[in-house]
């Protein structure tokens, strides 16, 4: 169960709350959970910033789409200094005298003179009916969904990740201590043995026996350690923290007997599907680009040349048909349809694959509790197979070998029975899916 995770800043917060649980008290090594170890991955990947942004960003996009929906305003001004546009008094048909404006020619006098043009206008439209804006609404809304749907999918990603590199840890720390208590026992009896031979009791060559089997012991409690602390630090990567050197792990976790927490190990499937619908509106999205728009247009200020001011306004209607954009909305649609037949695919098969994990681990779980019984009984043979052969060579009735051979076949029986229960327990947190 190797466990690799990329990570950059362990932030001062998380060392101190770390600190504060697993400060020793004393000089007993103290206990680290797994629950604990995962809310603190939860809260140490540097992920977490990429994918808040990430839902930060989509929910603006959802307000931008739905921006487009409502009445806009801009305001105008202009002012130019150019020949023409003069303002001219002229009488009607009907004896009203008005303003117009007019401009000389090049053979007259005034025709380079410049005049100050200016006007303002504030103008406003209102969609009346956009198909495409409320498309673009709904896509928004479900690539928002999806992002939240990565989110949670990513959560259960590493969450089983610590999972995983916690029981590894957990089996060669338990793999690792059986090797040190067999080097222990093995330095016990050569310490034993150099005090009878010194007596008189045993021959000089048992001291090379005992001796052999002693740095033999030695050798196998050093290879388990170095184990466990490989297993250690991937598990302190996964994680993102640094576990303090007394840190040990929880072996009540091998007696679990049902659910150990409620994440969703459907979320994968979940974020696939959401991913499918925001495509699927992604592809209505560009369809809805050929629809006809009607909007309510509207536009009031002033202009004017020199001295003289004019009042301006206009209101209406403003239809838009779209009539060739060279296919492109077609095309886009299209690799959306092709998006949408992907994401429904590759849900399908996360599916199938989810439920075949299922349905293995309640194999790997019914075979484990098979063999957990066995590996006990076997456990306990090993332990009355040392006794006996210690009894024996106390008796003078065997050998030393016979010892060493025995505490070698226990420390053999120990492991495989460590490593049953590892597994069990991994089966168990397989089975840990939706309600």
């Amino acid at each position: 169960m190797n466990a690799v995770c990329n990570w950059k800043v362990q932030t001062s917060t998380v060392v101190v709350v770390l600190a504060a649980t697993l400060s020793p008290v004393a000089a007993a090594a103290e206990v680290v959970t797994l629950q604990e170890l995962e809310e603190l991955a939860l809260q140490n990947q540097a992920r977490w910033k990429s994918i808040d942004a990430k839902l930060d960003r989509t929910a603006a996009e959802v307000d931008a789409a739905r921006a487009g929906k409502m009445p806009t305003f801009w305001l105008d001004v202009t002012g130019v200094a150019a020949p023409g546009s003069d303002i001219e008094q002229v009488r009607t048909i009907d004896g009203r005298a008005v303003n117009v404006r007019a401009s000389p020619t090049v053979r007259e006098r005034t025709a380079f003179r410049p005049n100050i043009r200016y006007d303002g206008t504030i103008g406003m439209r209102a969609p009346v009916y956009d198909g495409q804006t409320r498309a673009a609404v709904e896509a928004a809304e479900a690539y928002r969904a999806a992002a939240q749907a990565s989110s949670g999918a990513s959560r259960h990603a590493v969450v089983a990740l610590v999972r995983g590199s916690y029981l590894d840890w957990l089996a060669n720390h338990l793999v690792s201590n059986h090797a040190a208590s067999s080097a222990e026992e093995a330095k016990a009896q050569r310490e034993r043995i150099a005090e009878r031979v010194a007596d008189g009791d045993r021959p000089g060559s048992e001291l090379d026996t005992a001796r052999y089997e002693e740095l033999q012991a030695e050798l196998v409690a050093a290879d388990a350690s170095a184990q466990a602390i490989v297993a250690k630090r991937q598990l302190e990567a996964a994680v993102g923290i640094k576990l303090l050197p007394e840190a040990e792990p929880d072996g009540e976790l091998l007696q679990i007997e049902s659910q150990y927490a409620s994440t969703d190990a459907r979320a994968e499937i979940a974020a696939l599907e959401r991913q499918r619908d925001a495509a699927r509106h992604e592809a209505r999205r560009h369809r809805k680009s050929r629809v006809p728009a009607l909007a309510v247009i509207g536009q009031t200020g002033v202009a004017g040349v020199n001295e003289s001011v004019f009042p301006m306004y206009r209101v209406g209607l403003q239809l838009a048909v779209p009539l060739w954009d060279g296919g492109r909305a077609m095309a886009m649609a299209l690799a959306a349809d092709a998006q949408v037949a992907e994401l429904e695919a590759r849900a399908r098969d996360t599916e199938v694959s989810l439920n075949g994990e299922q349905e293995r681990a309640l194999i790997d779980r019914k075979h484990a509790e098979e063999q957990l019984a066995l590996a006990d009984e076997l456990v306990a043979v090993s332990e009355k197979r040392v006794g006996q052969a210690q009894a024996s060579y106390d008796l003078g009735a065997g050998d030393l070998e016979a010892v060493a051979d025995a505490r070698a076949a226990l420390r053999e029986a120990q492991s495989h029975r460590v490593q049953i229960q590892v597994a069990r327990a991994d089966a168990i947190l397989r089975l840990d899916g939706p309600d």
